[in-house]
This record gives C-alpha cells, sequence and structure tokens, in this order.
C-alpha cells in the first residue's frame, strides 16, 4: 500500500536523458519505499531509455499515459504552458517507489 502519493509531477519537459535520467532518480531517492510520483517528460528518441532505467532500479511503472500538450484535456494536474514545441508528444509515468 503506498505510503504517499505525491500530487505535483517532476517535469522533465526540456531534459533530456542522460540528464533526464539524472533529475528523475534523485527525485525517487528522495522518496520512501511504497510512495507513488509522476513524471512528465517529452517523448522523443533521446529519452527512450527513461523507462527501462527506472524499471532497472526497482521501481513500479504503474501507468503510462502519453498526450499532446496542445490536447484540450491533459491529465489532472499537469500545466501544458511551457516553452516545449507543441509538436512534441509527451508522456506521463506513474511511479511506485520500490527499494
Amino acid at each position: 500500500m503506498p505510503k504517499s502519493d505525491l500530487s505535483q509531477p517532476l517535469d522533465l519537459r526540456g531534459a533530456f536523458c542522460p540528464m533526464a535520467f539524472v533529475k528523475t532518480k534523485i527525485h525517487l531517492d528522495s522518496l520512501s519505499s511504497g510512495d507513488t510520483t509522476s513524471i512528465i517528460y517529452e517523448d522523443i528518441p533521446s529519452n527512450e531509455p527513461l523507462v527501462r532505467s527506472i524499471q532497472s532500479l526497482g521501481h513500479k511503472i504503474i501507468s503510462k499515459t502519453a498526450f499532446e500538450p496542445t490536447s484540450p484535456a491533459p491529465p489532472a494536474g499537469i500545466k501544458t504552458e511551457s516553452q516545449t514545441n507543441s509538436y512534441v508528444q509527451l508522456t506521463l509515468l506513474k511511479i511506485e517507489v520500490n527499494r
């Protein structure tokens, strides 16, 4: 059972692997086992290893939702007004931290 649900996602728009993974790892390391969190990132080729890297640390991907930054109804709690290129698809990952 999750200890907490962190409602504000880690926003990785503009960050690319390996830096996106470094920021994700720092974020996940600050949480306790059983916590859930979300991250949002740009779905581009350089970020392709991000999900695998998170899983290789032992964390569980609960859900993966892709959406366009200009879509009328992004996932709850996601603000899309940024300097992100509007043609780049975004992905929201919900993660359960496991230690």
